[in-house]
């Protein structure tokens, strides 16, 4: 995201007559933030429909081009439950005027993959004020550097222990004193480093341990029990929260793939 935040910072202080002179103005910037090949940028207009997407964007959903995008919703895109949920965060942002950021999410592609990601999604305002759209950006943690913590022994030491504790509950604080580090040094850190603030990882390695134990076919109240959640409506709500779907219908998703 560092990469692209001083041009997307820049973008969001603009004020367009209109969204289409916006996305004319974006054709010259377009060829770079096609070759972000962990960054996925969008515009989306009122009606929550794409109008520019880069190349990331056209392959994280399997598609060939990006004239595929344009004119359609999250809800066409992806899997029915997952793409109302974007839609949700999509009218939010339109009709409210939400800014969302630094969204942890497991997203389940058309494709059948899963990829983690953190979102933004900001509104765009006109000369006038008015809401015209939306811009996001997902960075794709599926391959960056966040999944190799082990390379940094502190941050090891962190992935392991909770690792190893995932049934109880973690505190930051337990975390920060294991590698000799304030809760606010820790924080910094791991924002810096892994873009992810430790109560992120958390979640993110007991999402991680839930889909390998939903993929072996445990019951989901057990999966809930290992995985540190206090009861299974706890465990369905984050899981929905983070991925769009409930884990029963994950587990209905991996099994439709199977046949």
């Amino acid at each position: 995201m560092s990469e692209l935040k001083p041009l997307y910072d820049g973008l969001l202080q603009q004020r367009p007559v209109n969204l289409a002179t916006l996305v004319a103005n974006l054709a010259v910037v377009l060829p770079v933030l096609d070759v972000m090949d962990k960054v996925v940028f969008f515009i989306k207009d009122t009606d929550a429909r794409y109008v520019l997407v880069n190349h990331s964007l056209v392959q994280r959903l399997g598609c060939k081009r990006a004239e595929d995008l344009l004119g359609q919703t999250s809800a066409q895109m992806f899997a029915a439950a997952q793409g109302n949920v974007y839609i949700e965060q999509d009218l939010q942002v339109l009709q409210q005027g939400v800014s969302i950021t630094d969204k942890l999410e497991l997203h389940v592609y058309n494709h059948g993959e899963l990829g983690w990601c953190l979102t933004y999604k900001h509104p765009i305002y006109d000369v006038t004020g008015r809401i015209i759209g939306l811009m996001g950006v997902s960075l794709d943690l599926a391959s960056d550097e966040l999944n190799q913590t082990k390379a940094s022994h502190k941050f090891g030491k962190i992935e392991t222990h909770i690792r190893e504790h995932l049934s109880e509950d973690i505190r930051v604080q337990t975390l920060a004193d294991l590698i000799g580090m304030s809760v606010s040094q820790l924080e910094r850190r791991l924002k810096k480093n892994f873009h992810m603030t430790p109560k992120q990882l958390i979640q993110k390695i007991r999402l991680e341990q839930a889909v390998q134990l939903l993929q072996a076919d445990h019951a989901i109240a057990d999966i809930a029990l290992a995985c540190g959640y206090t009861d299974h409506s706890a465990f369905t709500r984050q899981f929905k929260q983070m991925t769009g779907i409930s884990p029963s219908q994950f587990k209905q998703t991996l099994q439709a793939r199977s046949v």
